[in-house]
């Protein structure tokens, strides 16, 4: 009968100091979470407690200073686990997710976002997706298709955000936000929604949607953006049949505040410019 000898000499000894900083690291990690009890109380935040530009900041800063072979996504992996897990001290996140053509797919980049432990609900188009932030006892956070200018409602689900309600909503973050998709880990993207407005992270893009003339072309769209002071980026537009109106959406360097004075000067619109969001630029996506 074959016997594994045990380990000896340098094998143990490097055992026995692996389990030494697993304890070192589980410390820490009761201790982390004892602070995030502290700004619980602190903080006294209310309803949607998640702060992607603050995750983004963090992030940002470890993956600066990382170094060695523990795989960069491996740090991001860790701390998304923790961020999920400050929520459940803080009381916990609901998500409502759309489900539908993708929805396997963003259930998962939901799941690896913000954790697996986070409670979801499924529903089968955005209209119904939003409308559980509204709910008493509703989500805190909708998880919704890519950006698009299709007339269902799937993709060109953002006009639904600049109507009136009883709760303002805004897009507030952009997932995953490690782009770099290892074979296994869900592909594609999804935005997510909120009753707060997006945080800042210092490395962002805002969404302002924008009502014009049907006969506005979308390059003197961009053109008047640019002119008022932005940076624009993607624009989606959408020209339902009859109308005299386009809605459009124009992605721009930086967050953008309501009382933005660049608002005011993007000229020949019918309506005044609404800020409908923002998100911290997903690592992978700049330079």
């Amino acid at each position: 009968m074959n016997i594994s000898p045990s380990p000896t000499g340098r094998l143990a000894e490097l055992r026995t100091q692996l389990d030494a900083l697993d304890n070192q690291i589980h410390d820490l990690l009761m201790q982390r979470a004892s602070v995030v009890e502290a700004v619980a109380v602190e903080g006294g935040k209310k309803g949607t407690k998640i702060r992607p530009g603050r995750e983004a900041i963090i992030l940002r800063r470890l993956l600066a200073r990382h170094q060695g072979a523990l795989p960069r996504q491996a740090v991001v992996r860790l701390w998304r686990e923790m961020f999920g897990a400050a929520l459940i001290i803080e009381g916990g996140q609901t998500m409502a997710v759309c489900d539908g053509e993708g929805g396997e797919a963003r259930l998962a980049l939901a799941r690896e976002h913000f954790g697996p432990l986070t409670p979801v609900r499924r529903h089968h188009n955005p209209a119904q997706t939003l409308a559980d932030l509204a709910r008493e006892g509703g989500a805190q956070l909708a998880v919704l298709p890519p950006l698009g200018e299709d007339e269902d409602g799937k993709s060109g689900w953002w006009p639904m955000l600049t109507g009136g309600g009883h709760a303002r909503l805004y897009v507030i973050a952009k997932i995953p936000f490690w782009t770099r998709r290892a074979e296994g880990l869900p592909q594609g993207d999804a935005y997510v929604v909120a009753a707060v407005p997006p945080d800042e992270s210092g490395q962002d893009r805002g969404l302002i949607a924008l009502q014009a003339s049907a006969d506005m072309s979308r390059t003197r769209l961009v053109a008047q953006v640019r002119e008022a002071g932005f940076e624009p980026g993607t624009l989606w537009v959408r020209r339902l049949a009859g109308d005299s109106q386009i809605s459009a959406l124009v992605e721009v360097e930086g967050l953008v505040a309501d009382d933005d004075a660049r608002l005011g000067a993007i000229a020949g619109l019918e309506a005044a410019p609404m800020v409908i969001g923002g998100y911290a630029v997903p690592l992978g996506e700049t330079a």
